[in-house]
Formats: structure tokens, C-alpha cells, sequence
């Protein structure tokens, strides 16, 4: 018999019954690259007694470049070639006397990221996200969305996985080291068909009733991708329409421009982004919502800037057509910017399923009552199993009521509460509820009143 650790697992099954909580934020994590160097600001250094050769505390992992050596924190006043020069990762003075032995200065430089700091971080201001990943510029796509996600949108934390290099494989594999996190979104910043399949894959299978993570998958298509068709497999409606899923979502919007400020002359300039990037962008700006049950629908995802020569390609009416019947999330040129129509998963198989603001809301439900029933049941003695089987449906049916009170369900369909003769440390419950929907379409009617 496997074994399984103490704790509540829920599994969602189907049916055709009608139908105090905790924190309902949900925490995105980011997938791509950063610097591949980590900058050392002020190290003081104690100068040699001996020689004229200074090791630094990275010297071992090779020094990429130095940015300035100085008497004083903040001065450049030793020049490179002149009074020192980086020679095998270390500080070569070229002279005894220009710094006194013992004396310390400061030496700010690069060094090569080591092969065991490419690992998941979490990052609760952008401030630290830069001094650990770098600039914010096209060549650092992590830090961009980071940008968005701590600064714009304003969340209190990001998960991230910086890879060595831009190859399918080292996105794949990074999933690995997200498996066990507290995340609920996950964002891949680049778009392959195999990385679409590997994300979904993902999603699903953390979110089984054995694991309880209870994630979503946002991506998109590469830029230049034309919309075509769900009979095109290599088109953004044939990519969106192949998954069906409903944990993940696919941008109808292949590419856009993010706008930064360049770090050396800090004139604002532009890049663009792909569908992954602004996938990424829209499943962030959804956890910044604490409301469980928010729709994106007429909002627009800040950052995010749709490109106006798209237009007759993607944002026609017969085109978002199109990409909503293919079940793709809904962008459309609002003035360049990135309005939601739609916020549809890839699967259209029911209204309960192609909602990303009804998933969101089962899911944090699932996740709540999970932490409930860990915090105040796991461990109690079943003393009177009757009693303890009332007890429960109570917390359980009073659990289910503040979830309405706070508009997070509509309606409590079915709550069971069992403890099998067979399993005595056991309790199995169910429970059905109302999901909250979006008004999407109005159909209406009219007449004209002859006078007279």
C-alpha cells in the first residue's frame, strides 16, 4: 500500500449536481533569462603585504569584468591599465606604493554566475530582483516581467528560474525546480511547441488531488505567428485549439512593445515581446487581483503596448472572432494598448471550464479548505465518530457560507462527510458548489412604435 503524508487532498469530479479563509493571493513564477553575470558593488579589499597581486572573493569564479577600483566607497580614482590591471581574475597592481599594504580599497565588478545560483528564487521588491539579475533590458526578459509584476502591478512576491541558455531543454527542465513551490502561475518566457505541451503537462499534473497546487499555465505564440485557423496546427488559433486545457490560457497577441529605461544613457527606448511574454504579463496582472473570482474583461494589461501595423492581422472583428472560437484569451488594439475581450482558457468544452476567473475561484477554495481542514482537524482523537462526522459537515457547510458571503461561489450544491469503516483515520467529504459567472453577451430586441 503506498504511503501518504498526513494531510487533506481534494479532487474535482464530475458531476451534474447544481450547486475563517485565508489569503487569496496568488503567486506567479517566470521561467527565462537574466545576466549571466552577478555584480559586486564595494568590496573592500586589503591590499597585499606581498607582491602585487589582490584576490578577490569571487577570483575563484571568474572575474567578468571590473567596474571601478577606488581609495573611497563610490571613487574610480585607480585607472585600469595605469594603476592596475585584472589579470587571471585578479588585481594586478603595477606598482608597489600605489596602495599601501594593509590598506583597504574597494573594487566593484562582474563575476560568472556559478552553475548552482541558476536555481528557483523568490524576489519581493524589484530593487533586489535587479542587484541579483541585472538591468532591466531585452537581454534580461526575467527582469522585464519582473518589472511588471513587483513594480507595475504591484504583487507582494514572484518566483522566478533563470536558465544558462536559451535552449527548449533548459525551459523544460526548469519545471523541475517549481514542482514543490507555493505558486499557482506559472509563465514561460519563450514558445515552442514543446514547451506549450511540457507547461500544460505541468499544470495538470500538479494539480492532482495528490499534489493540491492548483496551477495555471499563461503563454502564447512567437512573434510573426499568423492567427490562421484551428486547422492550421502552426497557426495561433490551430496552437490555442491543440491544447484544450483548461489550466492553461493562450494569447491571441503574438507580439508587443515594453518599454525601459537604458541603463546607460537612461533614454526610454523599446523592445518587443512575444505571445509568451505577454501571456506571462496577463496571468501576473490576473494574481494581482485579490478577488479570486476577477475578470480581466475591458481591462487592460499595463506594460503591455499591442503594435498598431497588427491590426488588419489580429485585432479585426473577424479576427478576434476567430481567435475566440479557436478559445484563445482575447486581446484587442485599444489605442496600443492590450485590452482584454475575452479571458477564455484553451478549454472551450463548457462555460465552467473555459473561465479563467471560475478556475481561479475553485481553485482558492480547494487550496482554502485545504489549509482549514489541515490547521483545525489533522490530528484531533476521532473520540465519537458520529460526533466528530457532524462536526466537520458543520465547519465545512459554515466554511462554504463565508465563501458566498464573500461572492467568491454563488451556491452550496451537496456536502457529505464520511469516516470508512475500512480506513479509521480517515475522512472523505465532497462538496459541490455554484461557480460566480461573467456577463460576457447581451442579446436583445426591439420594436418601433408607429405614431399615431
Amino acid at each position: 500500500m503506498a504511503y501518504k503524508l498526513p494531510g487533506t487532498t481534494i479532487e474535482e469530479i464530475n458531476t451534474s449536481v447544481a450547486p475563517s479563509s485565508g489569503s487569496t493571493q496568488r503567486t506567479p513564477v517566470f521561467i527565462g533569462l537574466a545576466s549571466s553575470y552577478i555584480y559586486v558593488e564595494y568590496e573592500a579589499v586589503i591590499r597585499s603585504s606581498t607582491g602585487l597581486t589582490d584576490s578577490l572573493a569571487h577570483t575563484t569564479d571568474t572575474i567578468y569584468s571590473v567596474t571601478a577600483v577606488g581609495s573611497q566607497r563610490g571613487l574610480k580614482n585607480y585607472i585600469a591599465g595605469t594603476h592596475y590591471n585584472l589579470v587571471a581574475d585578479q588585481i594586478v597592481w603595477t606598482s608597489t606604493g600605489i596602495v599601501t599594504a594593509g590598506a583597504t580599497y574597494y573594487v566593484s565588478y562582474n563575476y560568472n554566475r556559478p552553475v548552482a545560483d541558476y536555481k528557483y528564487k523568490e524576489f519581493s521588491s524589484y530593487g533586489l530582483l535587479t542587484a541579483d539579475l541585472g538591468a532591466c533590458i531585452p537581454a534580461n526578459p526575467l527582469v522585464m516581467i519582473g518589472q511588471l509584476a513587483l513594480q507595475l502591478y504591484g504583487l507582494p512576491k514572484i518566483g522566478v528560474v533563470q536558465i544558462a541558455s536559451d535552449s527548449e531543454i533548459n525551459y523544460i527542465n526548469a519545471l523541475e525546480l517549481i514542482k514543490e513551490r507555493d505558486i499557482q502561475t506559472v509563465g514561460i518566457l519563450k514558445s515552442t511547441p514543446g514547451i506549450t505541451v511540457a507547461g500544460t503537462n505541468h499544470v495538470v499534473e500538479r494539480s492532482l488531488p495528490d499534489n493540491g497546487k492548483f496551477r495555471m499555465f499563461f503563454t502564447g505564440a512567437p512573434a510573426g505567428t499568423a492567427l490562421g485557423s484551428v486547422s492550421d496546427p502552426a497557426s495561433i488559433c490551430g496552437m490555442a485549439y491543440s491544447v484544450q486545457q483548461e489550466r492553461t490560457v493562450f494569447v491571441n497577441a503574438p507580439r508587443a512593445l515594453y518599454y525601459y529605461i537604458d541603463p546607460v544613457t537612461k533614454a526610454q527606448l523599446s523592445t518587443t515581446v512575444d505571445g509568451a511574454f505577454i501571456g506571462a504579463a496577463a496571468g501576473a496582472y490576473h494574481d494581482s487581483f485579490l478577488d479570486p473570482t476577477t475578470t480581466l474583461i475591458n481591462k487592460t494589461i499595463p506594460g503591455i503596448y499591442l503594435i498598431a501595423d497588427d491590426f488588419d492581422g489580429y485585432y479585426t472583428d473577424t479576427q478576434l472572432k476567430k481567435a475566440g472560437a479557436a478559445s484563445c484569451y482575447v486581446l484587442t488594439n485599444s489605442n496600443t494598448l492590450a485590452l482584454t475581450l475575452d479571458d477564455l482558457t484553451t478549454d472551450n468544452a463548457s462555460a465552467e471550464r473555459n473561465n479563467i476567473n471560475i478556475i481561479s475561484a475553485k481553485d482558492y477554495v480547494a487550496r482554502d479548505i485545504i489549509a482549514q481542514m489541515n490547521r483545525n482537524f489533522r490530528g484531533a482523537l476521532i473520540k465519537n465518530r458520529t460526533i466528530f462526522k457532524n462536526v466537520v459537515y458543520t465547519y465545512l457547510n459554515r466554511a462554504m457560507q463565508q465563501y458566498i458571503g464573500q461572492g467568491y461561489i454563488e451556491s452550496i450544491g451537496t456536502i457529505t462527510v464520511d469516516l470508512p469503516a475500512d480506513a479509521k483515520n480517515t475522512v472523505l467529504f465532497y462538496y459541490s458548489l455554484g461557480a460566480v459567472y461573467s456577463a460576457k453577451t447581451f442579446t436583445g430586441t426591439y420594436s418601433i412604435i408607429t405614431n399615431g
